[in-house]
């Protein structure tokens, strides 16, 4: 049985990973975006514009932003878990039914809802 050569492996994945993209044609069909050309479709001209720099700065918060949620996720794993450990119920998300208030403001004073009068109409029976 022959050793797979890494060395090579490693070559040809870094040479697969800086090849050049090769741009292609978008086409714009009414509201929706396809490779395809459809029946009047309009060509978009899809240039990135931004600088060098421009493009390593948005790169570089982009990899901020995720290592960041990472830890944040991280965090409320581990405060889920800290909970179930000391038998304390999880809170839920967002999605859950909405927060009460805690306490009623000083002096407020709930409002009755007045219902509207209806008046009945007379059957044509009673006309």
């Amino acid at each position: 049985m022959q050793k797979p050569h890494w060395q090579a492996l490693a070559m040809i994945a870094g040479v697969a990973l800086t090849w050049p993209a090769q741009a292609q044609t978008i086409y714009r069909c009414g509201n929706a975006y396809s490779q395809l050309p459809c029946p009047g479709a309009v060509p978009l001209e899809l240039n990135d514009a931004r600088l060098p720099e421009q493009k390593l700065q948005t790169d570089a918060a982009a990899i901020t932003d995720a290592r960041l949620a990472n830890a944040m996720a991280q965090q409320r794993l581990a405060e889920e878990q800290r909970q179930l450990a000391n038998n304390q119920p999880v809170p839920q998300g967002a999605a859950s039914a909405p927060a009460k208030p805690l306490a009623k403001a000083v002096g407020t004073k709930k409002q009755k809802q007045k219902k509207p009068k209806v008046k009945k109409r007379a059957s044509p029976a009673q006309k």
